[in-house]
């Protein structure tokens, strides 16, 4: 697992399992809670408990963040 951001708004940390597979995807972590949402396009798969409020929250970071995010899956899997 590698964190991609640490911490970031709302104390939202995302990070990348390098163990997985495609499709493209990170998982965010805050609070006991864990969100996965793939990359391509943006797309929350599962909200793991976190509400309408926080997800929307979410989404808007990896939307700022999403070329960062794009880049670090693919050094880390591949195209």
């Amino acid at each position: 697992m590698v964190t991609i951001l640490h911490r970031q708004r709302y104390g939202y940390d995302v990070v990348i399992h390098t163990n997985e597979h495609g499709p493209a995807h990170v998982h965010v972590f805050r609070g006991g809670k864990q969100l996965k949402a793939e990359l391509l396009p943006i797309r929350i798969v599962d909200n793991g408990g976190f509400n309408n409020r926080e997800t929307r929250r979410i989404r808007t970071l990896l939307e700022e963040h999403h070329a960062l995010l794009l880049r670090e899956w693919t050094r880390l899997h591949g195209e």
